[in-house]
């Protein structure tokens, strides 16, 4: 992200003619707030090939427009990101004249690999976003499609246990473990198997503090499902500037909300 917003404005700026629709990164602040790791993005887009006549809301007379083709209302999309030791849960923006999720990953993918070059490092990765629904955990389960992975929280002490006993533990060991299942290539696990298997873990005696499920959903979309997220917040209301233009300051403050963290 810094290293986007760090390029001149002609290389940030992605051009789509077939959409008709221009998109850049304006801005990126990095932060921390009560020790953790905030990432506050704001992407500008316009709808360009465009130009219609203004019409009065007064008395609905008409003048031309004096906007140019190549030209668009600039419209933001406002991203908070709060970055995690393996990944980064995000909060966006929908708008309708906003950017996509998809979009932004799209986007800076055509950067990523310039960047691992600079960095030194692999230039085969590539950036992966899910979505995280908003039902509660058993609800999404019923409606996935296909399960490709299945994490399991637990206690440390199941890896010396009887159940597992594959590994003894000392005082440098985190206090959970994850527990990991993954599905044959195409294939799927099944619904039922998550169930038994959170279960027989729970009955034995050893606390399940969260479980984590990737795979598709009808959609075929990437989807997480997180027992850890099930509350999360629909729709925020911010403030707005005089010329109607979205507060970034508010918005901001209510997507770090959204994350659970507040300054």
């Amino acid at each position: 992200m810094m290293y986007v917003a760090g390029l001149d404005e002609m290389k940030r700026l992605e051009k789509n003619t077939k959409t008709n629709k221009a998109i850049s990164l304006e801005s990126v602040k990095n932060e921390t707030v009560q020790g953790v790791q905030i990432l506050k993005i704001v992407f500008k887009s316009c709808k360009f090939n465009h130009s219609p006549a203004y019409m009065s809301s007064s008395d609905g007379t008409e003048r031309p427009s004096d906007k140019q083709l190549n030209e668009g209302e600039k419209e933001l999309t406002h991203i908070c990101m709060r970055i995690n030791a393996d990944e980064a849960y995000t909060a966006f923006e929908e708008r309708r004249n906003g950017i996509t999720m998809h979009v932004m990953v799209q986007y800076l993918n055509r950067f990523i690999r310039d960047f691992m070059v600079l960095e030194g490092a692999d230039a085969g990765c590539l950036l992966w976003a899910s979505i995280i629904p908003s039902e509660d955990f058993l609800t999404s389960l019923g409606t996935t499609r296909k399960i490709s992975s299945v994490e399991l929280f637990v206690e440390n002490k199941v890896l010396g246990s009887n159940y597992l006993n594959v590994l003894g533990i000392d005082n440098n060991t985190q206090e959970d473990v994850i527990v990991t299942v993954k599905s044959k290539p195409r294939q799927s696990i099944g619904q039922q198997f998550v169930r038994e298997a959170y279960l027989r873990l729970a009955t034995e005696g050893y606390e399940v503090s969260r479980i984590r499920i990737r795979g598709k959903d009808i959609n075929k979309m990437n989807v997480t499902i997180d027992s850890l997220n099930g509350k999360k917040a629909d729709e925020i209301t911010v403030d707005l500037l005089k010329n109607g233009v979205v507060d970034s300051y508010s918005m901001f403050s209510k997507l770090e909300e959204v994350l659970g963290v507040e300054e």
